[in-house]
């Protein structure tokens, strides 16, 4: 795995992170609107299921919102393995990192089942807890 984590940093992908002047910060800003389309749908979403704006179809606006949450969840994805490349292994290492791993993968798991099952108050709060945790952890790792 160490060597996995090294060759990512030594990569052409890593190299042009670290290095060209704008470069980290426009792709940083990628991952950051891609947050903001998946947080913003789910969490929009997750409260229409715990039965807030119940005035709007909870169908519709899934139709709606899905959609725009899965774009920001594969634009986030992207940004944030490249930015992943400037420090693979001082990242792999932070439990912080390592958490937000964790709790994508349960919002992810919890979105998955949603898609096969009848949206559940319980799958709800999954999805809140899962995403606001992931978004959390993720915001600290820059200042721990």
């Amino acid at each position: 795995m160490e060597n996995l984590l090294l060759g990512l940093e030594q990569s052409a992908l890593g190299d042009a992170m670290r290095s060209w002047r704008w470069l980290y910060p426009i792709i940083n800003t990628a991952h950051i609107a891609g947050i903001a389309l998946l947080f913003g749908s789910i969490v929009s979403l997750d409260l229409r299921y715990l039965g807030l704006w119940k005035s709007v179809g909870a169908d519709g606006l899934a139709r709606v919102l899905v959609p725009v949450a899965l774009s920001g969840f594969v634009l986030a994805l992207l940004a944030g393995g490249l930015l992943f490349t400037t420090d693979a292994r001082k990242y792999a290492a932070m439990p912080l990192f390592q958490i937000k791993l964790v709790l994508i993968g349960l919002g992810v798991l919890n979105a998955l089942f949603l898609t096969r099952k009848r949206a559940t108050r319980r799958a709800a709060l999954i999805s809140l807890t899962a995403w606001t945790g992931a978004l959390i952890c993720g915001r600290f790792i820059g200042y721990l």
